[in-house]
């Protein structure tokens, strides 16, 4: 099998300005459009619509469509969520509760150890909607860079769950799932919790499926949400501790919004992205 490795971060910039390879260029582009961190309050998606993005929706199980409150405990959080999943995620369970009025427009999902608060006041709702027991859908369409067996990794604080076609292939939680279970243990950190490998998935370039995401705060205080991925038989690079810095999941190169090693896990940023489809 062809051996692929991915890079720490794209060259794409100094190609584009035709500066080839040349070290000193290459270095200072790259590292301006790829470490440059995001806005903290850009994070969950931008107000702008984007062809290659994935368009997020906030829901918020604290209140009824017409904003009565639901009595939600926190233990009856995970129900609903199970619920959405055993459903092949049908909207008509989200739909019982209250949503945010304008979507965000999102091309990755690599969210730093944060305020819980900052996802209401990402969707302008911060006055409307306390940092607890919300969940953010994002949905689109999307193909992978080449033919190959994919799976994806992935983390959050308090939930993180990923479909495709439909079908649960990935759920990084801080809680027990009943409705899919992770072919193996996790093994790799990931800020307050440990990355979860989801199921090997065969996908071709240029077809694309279905890709569901779902991340969610159950108490409040503290969130995060890493989605990345692996295509079987590649190779990536590794931390100085010999920890694989796996790809982060992008439908376009840009800039990611870095922590510190205790806020979020190792990555790398591939130079071909996943082709987004509107």
């Amino acid at each position: 099998m062809k051996r692929v490795r991915s890079k720490p971060a794209p060259c794409f910039a100094a190609e584009f300005f035709g500066f080839g390879w040349m070290p000193g260029v290459v270095a200072l582009l790259c590292g301006a459009l790829v470490s440059a961190p995001a806005a903290e309050s850009e994070v969950f998606g931008r107000k702008e619509q984007s062809e290659a993005a994935l368009i997020g929706i906030l829901y918020d199980f604290k209140q009824t469509q017409k904003r009565q409150p639901t009595g939600i405990k926190q233990n009856e959080y995970i129900g609903i969520v199970e619920e959405f999943l055993a459903k092949d995620w049908s909207e008509s369970v989200l739909n019982r509760y209250f949503r945010a009025t304008r979507p965000l427009y999102t091309t990755q999902i690599f969210i730093p150890l944060m305020s819980a608060g900052q996802a209401p006041k990402a969707f302008e709702m911060e006055k409307v909607i306390k940092p607890s027991a919300w969940v953010i859908y994002y949905k689109g369409q999307v193909s992978p860079p080449e033919d190959g067996v994919y799976r994806f990794i992935g983390y959050a604080d308090d939930l993180l769950a990923v479909a495709v076609n439909g079908k649960t292939v990935c759920v990084g939680a801080r809680m027990d799932f009943k409705t899919w279970k992770a072919p193996e243990k996790p093994s790799l950190k990931a800020a307050n919790g440990m990355l979860t490998f989801g199921d090997w998935i065969p996908l071709k370039k240029g077809e694309p499926v279905d890709l569901d995401v779902l991340v969610g705060e159950r108490p409040g205080g503290s969130f995060c949400a890493f989605l990345m991925y692996e295509k079987q038989g590649a190779e990536y690079p590794k931390t100085s501790e010999g920890r694989t810095m796996y790809p982060v999941f992008q439908l376009a190169p840009g800039p990611i919004r870095e922590g510190s090693e205790k806020s979020q896990p190792p990555f790398s940023v591939s130079p071909e992205v996943w082709k987004g489809y509107q």
